[in-house]
């Protein structure tokens, strides 16, 4: 083997080099990403879930006892209006908040 063949031999081995730490780089790098975002999935969810449960059957809430606030109805039946529809909401949430999983 000459001197020739041997330095022909190491660009190409330096070459390959840079090349397998290009790939590398850029795999940690998604690798990197792709946790970041499950995290940040992850936070998401639970303060949704959290907050947006809640805010909604309050928002749900308010909705019904204005709307049955200009209905003549008598307050015991106003209530049992209002009663129904959210134990109807809160028996069909309970499977799904039974079954929830903060990791994905």
């Amino acid at each position: 083997m000459t001197d020739q063949e041997l330095d022909i031999l190491f660009t190409e081995s330096a070459k390959r080099k840079q090349s397998v730490e290009k790939i590398n780089a850029s795999v940690m790098h998604s690798v990197r990403k792709d946790l970041r975002l499950k995290i940040v999935r992850k936070w998401a969810r639970l303060v949704g879930g959290c907050f947006g449960i809640p805010l909604a059957a309050v928002c749900y809430i308010w909705a019904l006892w204005h709307v049955m606030a200009e209905s003549p109805l008598q307050t015991p039946l106003r209530i049992v209006c209002i009663a129904l529809p959210l134990i109807a909401l809160a028996v069909l949430s309970v499977p799904g908040l039974r079954n929830y999983r903060l990791d994905m």
